[in-house]
């Protein structure tokens, strides 16, 4: 699954990295902050290391400081984002990642999360036009995957199942997911080239619970739309029971399906 706040998007220079601990680690920030109160960069560190910690709720505070030292630095709103989805904030999630895409409009994972925060808010055309912005930008085969993954979802939420068969275009089943295989598993799906009832494996201890998570949701949300419910709120209740025991409630897989699942009670 993609997350990048603790690979790919350290972006800051202000001091070199080392081996820690997560306590370590903190402690390092925080003695570098004691001395420079005023760096952005280090507030946004302190945030890295909490969210890592599972501690979003203090990593979106770290944030919410550094923006106040530089408004005008998109990627502190994009990790603020991300720790607003974490927190099922999807509003104040939208507006932060709105405001990154103003500010750093190249950036990838900003497009990926905005759209997500569209489909968590139901709102799907809006998504469809920030994962066709992330497929514009995607350079790799992992990040192809992950976006278009969601993108297929959102189509088929349109009603648009040509549009949705289209992205499988950018897919081979020779892709290297990288750490998105749930993903890419569920896009072979899609493709025909695995059987749905072969998404998940006999023994579902046999997989992660983010896995099971991630998988399932692609499942649920494809036997949904192939006219087969029963099974797929079978796997929702599966998902959300998975995300419950292991505290899952950052994953996507199991914020989709929790609003999924409030949804389609409402309709009774």
């Amino acid at each position: 699954m993609i997350e990048r706040d603790l690979k790919q998007e350290l972006e800051v220079s202000s001091w070199q990295r080392v081996e820690y601990t997560p306590d370590e680690e903190l402690s390092a920030i925080q003695a570098k902050l004691d001395a420079d109160p005023e760096n952005a960069d280090l507030w946004m560190e302190k945030g890295l290391v909490l969210a890592g910690s599972s501690l979003y709720r203090e990593a979106g505070e770290c944030y919410a400081h550094a923006i106040s030292l530089a408004p005008f630095n998109g990627l502190l709103y994009r990790h603020r984002g991300h720790r607003f989805l974490s927190q099922w904030r999807f509003e104040d999630a939208l507006a932060d990642f709105t405001l990154a895409s103003r500010l750093i409009p190249e950036n990838w994972d900003v497009w990926y999360h905005l759209g997500l925060s569209y489909f968590l808010l139901g709102d799907y055309k809006k998504a469809a036009k920030a994962y066709q912005r992330c497929l514009e930008l995607t350079t790799t085969e992992d990040a192809m995957i992950a976006v278009c993954d969601w993108y297929y979802m959102t189509e088929l939420r349109l009603g648009d199942r040509a549009a949705a068969e289209k992205l499988l275009d950018n897919i081979q089943p020779d892709f290297n997911p990288g750490d998105n295989t749930a993903y890419f598993r569920r896009l072979l799906m899609y493709k025909g080239l695995v059987k749905p009832e072969e998404v998940l494996p006999k023994d579902l201890n046999d997989l992660a619970p983010i896995e099971l998570i991630t998988m399932g949701f692609g499942l649920s949300n494809y036997y949904w739309y192939n006219g087969e419910q029963d099974k797929s709120n079978q796997i929702i209740d599966m998902i959300l029971k998975a995300g419950d025991e292991n505290e899952c409630y950052f994953a996507f897989g199991y914020l989709a399906a929790k609003v999924d699942k409030k949804n389609r009670t409402a309709q009774g």
